[in-house]
């Protein structure tokens, strides 16, 4: 089972517009609620007006912005044969879902040229990117926009792999923690409880509750509970499967129980989705 996968098409994560950028004067950033920019060639600065922390951004440089803030960019000085080239990828991510991934993922994260080997999908997929936008070929729009959200699975493998991760990302590294998660993932109807999955991966249940909690950024039965509701969610916006039905599958032997449940994470009655 791949839980990002599985996470991020509960968050509605999708690539809504993807531009390359000829940088030769200022660039003033949009507000956006998640946005990357790649550096294909070429050199810039990127100031979060926020904070007015800057970057330095040379060529394969990439940078994740998730916290919707303005932003300006700048050429490099002496740098004026020829300008900057960059894509902008923006995407849609659902950061009101209550899910770890989509509530502490990093406000900015930074991925230098050192980290796209020839083994980084990042770096090809954004040669290939670049290339579509370029030729505008029949379909390209639908290709360049698969390409951008494999450029952001890759940053976010990234940064799950380069040692202390974010919360959840940080989860997915941790074996122990990893095998408690496809548990609940595979069977989120099974009336788990903290004692069975700490036994199952070997931990007393305080050992497990406090490091569950510590990498996932939420206790056991609480992440068990908001994963029901997300998955019950999808469904009801994306099938016809009865109330009932969608409830057993989210581990409620009745429908009133799951529509209570479902209110008071999401302040709507099941029902309402349709």
């Amino acid at each position: 089972m791949d839980i990002l996968s599985e996470v991020l098409e509960v968050l509605n994560l999708k690539c809504t517009s993807v531009d390359p950028i000829r940088l030769r004067d200022i660039h003033t950033g949009r507000d956006e609620s998640l946005q990357a920019w790649f550096v294909v060639s070429g050199g810039c600065t990127l100031k979060c007006m926020d904070d007015n922390t800057e970057y330095k951004l040379g060529s394969l440089d990439c940078v994740l912005l998730a916290d919707g803030g303005r932003h300006e960019l700048r050429p490099r000085t002496g740098r004026t044969s020829s300008p900057t080239r960059l894509l902008r990828c923006v995407y849609a991510l659902d950061r009101a879902l209550p899910h770890p991934l989509a509530r502490y993922l990093p406000a900015r994260l930074l991925l230098r040229s050192r980290d796209l080997t020839d083994e980084s999908e990042l770096g090809r997929a954004a040669w290939l990117l670049e290339g579509e936008l370029i030729n505008a070929r029949l379909g390209f729009d639908f290709i360049a926009q698969r390409l951008a959200d494999i450029m952001l699975v890759e940053m976010l493998r990234r940064c799950q792999l380069e040692g202390p991760g974010p919360v959840f990302l940080a989860a997915l590294s941790d074996p122990v923690i990893h095998d408690a998660l496809e548990q609940i993932h595979a069977r989120p109807d099974r009336p788990w409880h903290v004692p069975d999955l700490a036994n199952s991966v070997g931990l007393s249940r305080a050992a497990f509750a406090e490091r569950f909690h510590h990498r996932v950024g939420e206790p056991p039965l609480r992440y068990i509970r908001y994963w029901r509701m997300l998955k019950a969610r999808r469904e009801l916006r994306g099938t016809t499967a009865p109330i009932k039905a969608v409830a057993v599958r989210a581990g409620y032997q009745s429908a009133a129980g799951f529509g209570r449940a479902f209110r008071r994470v999401f302040g709507r009655a099941p029902s309402t989705l349709r």
